[in-house]
């Protein structure tokens, strides 16, 4: 198979067996990158990454983007073109999610994209929605950058002002970021528009490495016909808070250092916040004309997809 997945893990080993039960990863190659657990933790880990013929590795360089790196390294060192990022409780819906998922990709169509990202049923009340390929499509991008909440995700989530998703549910289609519960990418893409920083430790990472795809005139995609579940209620019987970014007593333990947020508008020049966002892109929005970003700031979702790709659709 030529997608190769990765976990991280710091201080969590517990939730490697909750990934492991919830997921049908047959044939494929699994990396879990730890970073800096307690002893005690990393012993563990190392115990069951042996019992569930998983690679354990201790990390390179702090930080979620140079952890990426040293995934596409070990796996292009292995022939595989593609890398899989999976949160520990995100899962699987269907058994034959990564056949289906490698012979898309042998097609060759998302060959020049960026960050790939998939349809979520976030949480219990999405999770209760699940038809197979008649899903609707529920927890998809992030969207700092556009009109509205920053969130493209279905109305069943309360979001305020809303997107209009496409019609036909098997059409790929651009996004600022997806929903990095699990995040796709190919290595020589990443290698060729990414410079990693260990700033980021956890948070804004994933939506950094798809900001710096979008600079570069490279798309961002969804595949919506692929559907994954996420269920943070997986993390407290393991003694994790329920809502990472929230639970300040516990979150440098288990995610790292905070000041993601200072560390976003250094780098970019505007807040991430939504409320903040769009007025402070305006100030240094000739920093990104004739970007991506600068399309996606002027794009507003109620008026469906800023771009699809019907000519990559597939069925199934």
């Amino acid at each position: 198979m030529n997608i190769g997945v990765v976990l991280t893990s710091r201080n969590n080993s517990g939730m490697l067996t909750e990934w492991h039960n919830a997921n049908s990863y047959s044939g494929v190659d699994v990396l879990n990158i730890d970073e800096d657990s307690a002893p005690e933790e990393k012993e563990k880990l190392k115990n069951l990454c042996d019992k569930y013929n998983i690679t354990y590795m201790d990390r390179e360089e702090r930080g979620m983007q140079n952890n990426i790196l040293t995934a596409c390294n070990d796996f292009e060192d292995r022939g595989i073109d593609w890398v899989c990022y999976f949160q520990h409780d995100a899962f699987t819906l269907e058994d034959d999610f990564f056949k289906r998922l490698d012979t898309y990709l042998a097609s060759g169509k998302l060959d020049e994209t960026g960050v790939i990202g998939f349809n979520f049923l976030n949480g219990p009340i999405e999770l209760e929605k699940y038809n197979g390929e008649d899903t609707e499509l529920f927890t998809i991008a992030r969207c700092p950058l556009e009109p509205g909440d920053s969130w493209y995700r279905h109305k069943i989530r309360g979001h305020a002002n809303g997107w209009t998703p496409p019609a036909d549910k098997k059409t790929p289609f651009a996004v600022e970021s997806v929903s990095w519960m699990a995040a796709l990418v190919k290595i020589s893409q990443y290698k060729k528009y990414i410079e990693p920083t260990g700033d980021y430790q956890f948070y804004h990472a994933w939506d950094d490495i798809a900001f710096q795809f979008l600079y570069n005139n490279v798309y961002n995609v969804v595949i919506p016909q692929f559907r994954l579940g996420h269920d943070q209620e997986k993390k407290v019987k393991y003694g994790l808070p329920l809502s990472s970014p929230t639970s300040t007593s516990k979150r440098e333990h288990f995610y790292g250092k905070w000041g993601h947020h200072d560390v976003w508008k250094d780098r970019w020049g505007f807040e991430y916040d939504n409320d903040r966002c769009r007025p402070q892109f305006e100030q240094v929005k000739q920093n990104y004309e004739n970007t991506l970003l600068m399309d996606f700031y002027n794009h507003n979702p109620k008026n469906g997809p800023l771009k699809s790709f019907p000519e990559w659709r597939s069925e199934g």
